[in-house]
């Protein structure tokens, strides 16, 4: 039953900024930020794919196309090959490969330019998701999970790679920008996806719920000088309304009354404050997201790699049952129901208490 992730990788660009160098180039276009300290402001480290002295430069959209596919081939190349490593496959061994993106548009897409460096066979399914924005990683696994319950012979290798500083306006002075800056940074993730097996981290369900009427709250718009970042105010206030009842449907139809675990979308503050009032979790049921959150900030749709990534080191000893949450522009949510089977060596290791998370107080 369901499908196991055999392994997950993420990558990030050699180049980094904490929190205080961040707030201090960003004060050049918002000055309103010279009160605030970099303690206050709710951001970690973030990685940059070029200097941020070329990122504050503009440039016209050739030239972001040129310096999108380089970066986003070398990173995604990078998270893949080290996916592929870790249960010892090769590229040849990859059935269907799903490739997601959001901060950048490339025709062919970008597994056909790493077809060669992962050696992916000329009859590997393709499919490349660009519109689904942070929830796109979650649900190019759940894609991957339907398909091998049709194929349970085949592997899937999943990819996601987002370059949100290229996309940096230096003339749009908006909150939206101000915002999009102080959380997103980029990032890649890849997992590879088979049949169901006796331990690890398994898929046993997964479902989207998308709700009606908001596809003007979160989003990219694509104008002359490139993407401009939609983040209305509204969307806590949406989340609040809509989040539990979903959520609670999925969790009852998958015969979840609570949770070991929760792996959800490291979106920022403001959607760690949603998602507690909305789910009534209790402290520190987001630990795992913060902790992402702050070492890499948002990375869109790899975001739920690198959660996954280090929820696979924490799970230890104990089986349990978890919930993976990505969230997107719709607004859109990705559901999956993860269910973790410990080694038998690690279940002969000194178990620690985890406690239970209810969801809806």
């Amino acid at each position: 039953m369901g499908s196991s992730i055999l392994s997950v990788a993420t990558a990030v660009p050699r180049h980094s900024l904490d929190a205080a160098s961040a707030l201090a180039q960003l004060r050049r276009f918002w000055p309103q930020l010279e009160r605030l300290e970099a303690a206050d402001a709710g951001i970690g480290t973030r990685y940059t794919c070029e200097p941020v002295e070329r990122l504050l430069h503009a440039r016209n959209l050739s030239e972001l196309r040129l310096a999108y596919l380089a970066h986003s081939k070398q990173l995604a190349g990078q998270a893949a090959e080290r996916a592929l490593a870790e249960p010892g496959l090769r590229g040849c061994d990859v059935d269907m490969v799903v490739t997601v993106s959001c901060t950048g548009y490339l025709v062919p897409s970008l597994d056909v330019h790493l077809a060669g460096e992962l050696g992916l066979r000329p009859d590997v399914i393709r499919v490349p998701i660009t519109e689904l924005g942070c929830s796109g990683g979650a649900a190019a696994i759940a894609l991957a999970h339907r398909h091998l319950l049709a194929f349970p012979d085949h592997k899937v290798l999943v990819m996601a790679v987002e370059l949100p500083s290229l996309n940096f306006q230096a003339s749009d002075r908006s909150l939206d920008n101000l915002t999009a800056c102080l959380v997103f940074g980029d990032g890649a993730g890849a997992a590879v996806i088979g049949a169901a097996e006796a331990r690890g981290l398994r898929i046993m369900t997964t479902a989207s719920h998308l709700v009606r009427e908001t596809g003007d709250l979160l989003g990219f718009e694509l104008r002359d000088s490139g993407f401009h970042v939609v983040l209305d105010r509204r969307l806590p206030r949406v989340l609040d309304r809509e989040l539990r009842p979903a959520v609670e449907r999925f969790m009852a139809a998958a015969g979840l009354g609570s949770l070991d675990f929760l792996a959800a979308h490291a979106g920022g503050p403001r959607i760690f404050d949603a998602l507690e009032s909305a789910l009534a979790l209790p402290p520190g049921a987001l630990k795992l997201s913060r902790e992402v959150f702050a070492a890499v900030g948002n990375t869109s749709s790899a975001s739920i790699f690198f959660i996954l990534e280090r929820l696979i080191r924490s799970l230890g000893s104990r089986p349990g049952e978890g919930l993976g949450l990505g969230l997107g522009p719709g607004i859109s949510l990705e559901l999956m129901h993860l269910a973790w089977i410990p080694s038998e060596n690690s279940r002969n290791e000194a178990s620690t208490r985890r406690e239970r998370l209810p969801v809806g107080g």
